[in-house]
């Protein structure tokens, strides 16, 4: 066992020295796919296929289509069920919520995004997945963004190329590969990336799972790399390479860069591109070193399937291996602040708190559905009765979340109103907390009712002019516009916690 694992150090070596070389080069590409996005606390691609779900059921309505973008999510065909969606919704709705879910304003760029920008001095260029603005922000905008290919790819430098498009233009997004296909058959075109591929080493930095697209994508870069391309490297936690996918991404001509998670963190995964910029010297005294002596850990975040180069998810693993994420740091480089997992809100969310009458709980559901683009990013905690769990006192768990929301909202109907609990328990101290400033209280008006004359009377409430949701011919636009009105007093929040 030991000689094997003196070998396997040996070729680690071995490739991350061949990495060096590529990287003193100035020829190095850097292949960056959507873990710094899911770092930032964006929604995964499985994340953002589930909430355009909702988003169908809540517009279309008809269950056979909801069911055809359900299946296809769940099949893992994030693409198609990207498309399907956007046949579903119409243009308009799908880029306005894509847009929405995936914006980046307010996120500082992971540590992984500034490590990339630290060594920008002797990378050729960077392609990336990504539509967001994380990378561009983390290169301090020094760097020229490109989100069309064009022949200008085979000559420029210090440029990063956004394959899937950008953010804020829509017309330019990529989801299908067919449609990435198309936007590079022009002859210049495929010459130039022949060009490039054909001639710079790569490093595919946050692909970190497979699924049977992954084949496809490699076929696409080979073609477009020639017979004889130089070196690919995929830097990769051990525990995805199984025995068989190892040997496949071998035989593909990957160099395996893999790096250990003994505890779900992924610091080895920068300590290694530490050692790949570093001088000789600096290496070969880390190549001795222990595997242990690395930065602290990192708490572990959930890569996305992240779409290929060529505009489709890349791979996928089985739900035990499928972790991954390349938000590590370099020691004593990089002092930014990070964001916890998507699914695992930071350290201080703002607790928003929903008091609700028992008949309007599938109302509430929906309201909760709208918020959740908050709750991926990290910045609210919501919390009903529902959450309590088996064996909790329910009025002792309602009176302590009720006393430390940040966000009380009263989801307003008649039976709110005729509610002894939800009026004159929830409701009266939510009152007390807002007029003591320790919270604040927002009327949700759900159904037409005499509501004006309560206590709540005088505060703004949603939607917008008191119009109750189920008056709105498009629920749906109640529930955007109530969402939008609760995010404005997060951000004030933030800003200003006290």
């Amino acid at each position: 066992m030991d000689n094997a694992n003196t070998m396997s150090a040996e070729v680690d070596a071995a490739v991350i020295e061949e990495l060096h070389e590529a990287f003193e080069s100035g020829e190095l590409l850097l292949f960056v796919g959507g873990g710094i996005s899911a770092a930032a606390g964006l929604p995964t691609w499985r994340q953002l296929v589930d909430l355009l779900v909702e988003r169908v059921r809540e517009q279309v309505g008809d269950e056979v289509v909801v069911a055809e973008v359900a299946s296809l999510a769940r099949s893992q065909r994030y693409s198609e069920a990207l498309a399907a969606a956007e046949h579903a919704l119409g243009a308009a709705e799908f880029n306005a919520f894509v847009e929405d879910a995936l914006d980046d304003e307010g996120l500082e760029p992971p540590r992984i995004a500034i490590a990339i920008a630290a060594l920008r001095d002797k990378l050729r260029a960077v392609l990336t997945t990504n539509l967001n603005h994380l990378l561009e922000r983390a290169f301090a905008f020094e760097w020229e963004t490109m989100w069309r290919v064009t022949d200008e790819v085979a000559w420029r430098r210090r440029f990063i190329l956004k394959l899937h498009g950008t953010l804020k233009e829509p017309t330019s997004w990529v989801f299908a590969r067919e449609r990435f296909l198309g936007s590079i058959a022009a002859p210049d075109v495929r010459r130039s990336l022949t060009a490039v591929l054909s001639k710079c080493p790569v490093l595919f930095i946050g692909f970190g799972r497979a699924d049977s697209n992954f084949d496809e994508m490699l076929s696409d870069i080979h073609a477009l790399s020639g017979s004889s391309p130089p070196p690919r490297f995929l830097l990769v936690p051990s525990a995805s390479l199984t025995p068989y996918r190892r040997a496949m991404l071998v035989g593909m001509g990957f160099r395996l860069i893999p790096y250990d998670t003994p505890d779900g963190s992924h610091d080895r995964a920068l300590a290694i591109l530490e050692r790949m910029s570093a001088p000789r010297a600096a290496r070969a005294s880390a190549s001795r070193a222990s595997r242990s002596i690395v930065p602290p850990p990192i708490p572990d975040l959930e890569l996305p399937p992240s779409s290929s180069p060529l505009g489709f998810p890349s791979y996928d693993l089985p739900s035990d291996l499928a972790a991954y994420d390349d938000t590590v740091t370099i020691p004593g480089a990089i002092d930014a602040p990070r964001r916890e997992r998507a699914s695992e809100p930071p350290a201080s969310p703002i607790e928003v708190f929903f008091s609700y009458s028992e008949s309007n709980r599938e109302l509430r559901d929906k309201l909760e559905t709208h918020l959740a683009i908050l709750k991926h990013k990290g910045v609210i905690r919501g919390w009903h009765d529902g959450e309590i769990g088996a064996g909790e006192e329910r009025d002792l768990a309602i009176a302590e979340h009720l006393e430390t929301a940040k966000i009380i909202l009263l989801l307003i109907s008649a039976d709110f109103l005729a509610s002894d609990f939800c009026y004159d328990v929830e409701m009266q101290k939510a009152i007390e907390r807002h007029e003591r400033r320790e919270a604040r209280v927002i009327p949700v008006i759900l159904d037409a009712c005499d509501w004006e004359g309560a206590p709540f009377g005088k505060l703004k409430s949603l939607p917008r002019g008191g119009r109750p949701v189920t008056s709105w011919v498009n629920q749906s636009e109640a529930f955007t516009d109530i969402a939008k009105g609760i995010r404005e007093q997060v951000e004030q929040l933030s800003q200003n916690p006290s």
